[in-house]
């Protein structure tokens, strides 16, 4: 089983601005050596790295992460491409082997839905995917319509979405409509959803079955060919959670699934969409 979405940090404030004081859990270094052994004793045999911080530095301490800590076997980055010399700075990493996509916090931007609709955006991310690159999207569900036109637009290789597009919970109405945005966006071959972060949108509590409707939903519209999980440690730690609860929510999660839609869920499709060895 591969985790497609953890995160890593030596902790500085002035690095993780995101980290407000209402998240004691997560103020302090949190590395490979913190979870690997509790996640391969549940059966998780390796993971990917990805970025928790806006600044290239991120790139080169992940990098060394997964050099260091054989358990990490790919790391989706950040690069700044509203640059003009994006490109350049793509093909500086095609040498690295465990560098394997990108994500920009574009959910913090001022106008998230204004920025998934630059040019200049959608030209670097384009640039990614010519370079064999994925790139990970990571919105709210109120811009989930903005990141469909973006991904109709970007089509050039693979883009996960993350954490379901993280969905309003509690409301009916929001739920009728995030399903019907996921089906716009099931609607593009290209797009790929990690089950992830679920239980930091709904809050302290999540049971499985509180989820349950929304991984349904996914595994319904995409099919077992394109979803992926992902613990999204530490952060689900602000829910409460820990990691070997969120892995028991994907338990369930897939207990209507095949052998085979398992195999894909857990670990092939990984190996396909970030271009992993590790099994």
């Amino acid at each position: 089983m591969i985790d497609t979405h953890i995160h890593f940090w030596r902790y500085r404030a002035a690095d993780y601005p995101w980290i407000s004081d209402a998240m004691p859990a997560l103020k302090q270094d949190l590395l490979p050596e913190h979870i690997a052994p509790q996640a391969q004793a549940l059966g998780v045999q390796a993971a990917v790295a990805v970025q928790a911080r806006c600044d290239m530095a991120e790139n080169d301490f992940l990098l060394q992460l997964a050099a260091e800590h054989e358990w990490v076997c790919g790391v989706v980055g950040w690069l700044d491409f509203t640059a003009a010399d994006v490109a350049d700075t793509l093909a500086s990493y095609a040498g690295e082997p465990w560098m394997k996509g990108w994500r920009h916090l574009v959910q913090d931007e001022p106008n998230p839905a204004q920025y998934w609709a630059r040019a200049d955006f959608q030209r670097g991310v384009q640039a990614a995917q010519q370079a064999g690159f994925s790139y990970d999207l990571l919105c709210h569900q109120a811009d989930l319509a903005a990141v469909a036109d973006f991904a109709r637009r970007c089509d050039g290789g693979w883009l996960v979405l993350d954490h379901l597009g993280k969905p309003q919970f509690g409301r009916p109405q929001a739920f009728a409509a995030w399903q019907e945005q996921m089906a716009q966006l099931a609607a593009l071959p290209h797009v790929a959803v990690k089950i992830s972060g679920l239980v930091t949108e709904y809050g302290p509590g999540a049971t499985a079955a509180d989820l349950y409707a929304h991984v349904d939903t996914v595994l319904e519209l995409f099919g077992a060919g394109r979803v992926m999980w992902g613990s999204d440690w530490s952060v689900c730690a602000l829910s409460g959670h820990d990691y070997a609860q969120v892995h028991s929510h994907w338990q369930d999660f897939r207990f209507g699934l095949s052998a085979d839609e398992r195999a894909a869920a857990e670990y092939g499709n990984a190996q396909r969409i970030y271009r992993l060895q590790a099994a």
